[in-house]
């Protein structure tokens, strides 16, 4: 696979990203499943993934201003 940013080489790694839901709330997940390029950085997510993640976003605290949680396959 091929970095759509620089053409360099893509590779699976596992890593922490930062979400903001809205303007108050913020999830830090760790151990998130990437595509991450080796030449810039870049990084794609699947789509069972972000699925994945989106459910994980519905469970959060509505009340809660910052959460860290981990990615679970």
């Amino acid at each position: 696979m091929r970095c759509r940013l620089c053409g360099g080489n893509m590779e699976s790694i596992r890593t922490d990203l930062p979400f903001k839901l809205e303007d108050h709330r913020i999830i830090v997940v760790k151990d998130v499943p990437v595509e991450q390029c080796i030449s810039c950085g870049e990084h794609e997510l699947s789509d069972t993934v972000m699925e994945q993640l989106e459910m994980l976003f519905d469970s959060m605290d509505e009340s809660s201003e910052l959460e860290v949680r981990r990615f679970a396959a």
